[in-house]
């Protein structure tokens, strides 16, 4: 006949192991910090704006599964969209993204405070944000080419895995963007034109003539010179220990 102690250890015992199994099935969480760095430099482009350096605007950013929640590249941009690429504005993005079912994480990143002490990313300064991500999910964010009409950076593919397997991804991915045309306002060359967000007035939206292509796509070379986007921009993802 077993000990009421035996008995007790026995169940103590059962109740360990089976927390121990719920560890072990509990999706694997890691905290990511990412690092958006303007590396731009003056003469960058052939414009007395900003030094001819290209400023970036605060982004909106996602932690998603499946699909790219914030964009269709071929398709025409939302709201949210045009205004990140237009003006540089990332509240509406953000605040669409609470609809998103795929979403689980999503927010504004900006600068700590720049030449304007405003939300924009001057060259070499550093924006940073925190995200919690399991295996499977993905990361995406659009943040403005300054200079330009309605150029946005964002990662291609759709976005990034954060995990390779089960092992979070870790270190540069610059060379995972791209230079997206959201195809809402008519293109002038980099540094150029009335309708630029440099030269209007900082709190001005829509402002400038409509492209005739509403898709979304890469921003051709063909037309503008366009510097590279490492010369522009650099991004790093570091799982935090």
């Amino acid at each position: 006949m077993i000990s009421r102690q035996a008995a007790l250890l026995t169940a103590t015992k059962g109740l360990a192991l089976a927390g121990c199994d719920d560890d072990d099935t509990a999706p694997r969480v890691t905290t990511f910090t990412v690092t958006v760095q303007d590396v731009s430099t003056p003469g960058l482009l052939a414009t007395d704006r900003a030094g001819g350096t290209v400023p970036l605007s605060p982004g909106a950013y996602a932690v998603f599964t499946g699909s790219n929640p914030l964009f269709a590249s071929g398709s025409a941009a939302d709201e949210g969209t045009e205004l990140v690429a237009e003006d540089g504005f990332p509240e509406t993005k953000d605040a669409m993204l609470d609809a998103a079912a795929n979403v689980s994480q999503h927010g504004i990143f900006e600068s700590p405070g720049g030449p304007d002490a405003g939300p924009a990313i001057f060259a070499g300064e550093t924006a940073t944000f925190t995200v919690d991500a399991s295996p499977g999910d993905r990361l995406q964010f659009e943040s403005m080419f300054v200079q330009s009409n309605d150029w946005f950076f964002a990662f291609s593919d759709g976005g990034i895995d954060l995990f390779e397997g089960d092992t979070p991804i870790s270190g540069d991915v610059t060379d995972r963007l791209a230079l997206y045309d959201a195809g809402t306002e008519e293109d002038t060359a980099p540094g150029t034109g009335a309708d630029q967000k440099p030269v209007q007035d900082p709190a001005a939206t829509n402002v400038g003539a409509p492209d005739d292509d509403t898709a979304i796509r890469l921003a051709s070379t063909s037309e503008f010179a366009i510097p590279a986007t490492a010369a522009v921009i650099r991004v790093t993802v570091t799982p935090n220990q």
